[in-house]
């Protein structure tokens, strides 16, 4: 599975590159946003034993299925531009070949950290001020597995209304 510092990196890469936003307004309404994400992973190298206890625990076993997470998020023009400052500070991730416009945005990712690598390429596109969709396709390699790991990841954010509803600009809450 992808380490957590390569998620928090890519996590950061996409907030980057949407940097030449940030000099302007979002191209986003702000307020509560709910986004659905559905992600599938395939090369997973799971030992049959630790399938077989996962299966008797009554878990999923990662890459079996595609996986759908629906979150609902605050955004803030603060917040908006904080993200955009830490991420340009970001050491592991890089974007290269960004393309930007009022539409949407595009670039492929490179992460590295000390357990691997991933590469991959993000799409977002912004239809419009209270509407969202993207995708994301990476392969990370670790050092447990030199064998790509490939997880696509489609998502798909709506704008619910200038109310957060307590969900912090700091922290998203998992619906589902």
């Amino acid at each position: 599975m992808m380490p957590v510092k390569q998620v928090i990196c890519v996590a950061a890469v996409l907030v980057a590159s949407c940097a030449a936003y940030a000099q302007s307004a979002p191209p986003i309404k702000m307020g509560l946003w709910e986004t659905t994400t559905v992600s599938k992973m395939t090369g997973l190298q799971i030992p049959p034993e630790v399938v077989e206890k996962m299966k008797a625990m009554g878990r999923s076993i990662p890459g079996a299925e595609p996986r759908t997470t629906v979150i609902q998020g605050c955004v803030t023009a603060e917040k908006w531009q904080e993200n955009f400052t830490k991420a340009q500070q970001n050491q592991d991730c890089h974007t290269k070949n960004l393309k930007q416009d009022s539409s949407g945005m595009s670039a492929d990712i490179d992460c590295k950290s000390e357990r691997g690598s991933s590469t991959g390429h993000m799409q977002i596109n912004f239809l419009s001020p209270e509407k969202t969709h993207g995708t994301m396709h990476l392969e990370t390699v670790t050092e447990r597995q030199p064998q790509p790991i490939v997880m696509d990841f489609t998502f798909d954010g709506v704008y619910q209304g200038p109310d957060c509803k307590g969900i912090s600009p700091d922290s998203a809450k998992v619906i589902h």
